[in-house]
């Protein structure tokens, strides 16, 4: 049983670097309205409304695929 958990915690780690190093595109609308929202020094609800909008409007400028 001990030997098996530091192969545990060691497979947990290389799984937990293989999902960071791919970021969804949701993940990077976050991470750029974040930046934004700390550039502008907002906060509280003023923070709350403008990442509310800074998402909804970038996902809403994501071209999707078409369909043939």
């Amino acid at each position: 049983m001990k030997r098996f958990v530091p192969a545990i915690i060691a497979a947990m780690f290389i799984l937990g670097l293989a999902t960071a190093a791919s970021a969804t595109p949701q993940q990077e609308r976050m991470k750029a309205c974040n930046a934004e929202a700390r550039e502008k020094g907002l906060k509280g609800e003023q923070r709350k409304a403008f990442m509310k909008e800074c998402l909804s409007a970038k996902k809403a400028e994501t071209p999707k695929p078409a369909k043939d």
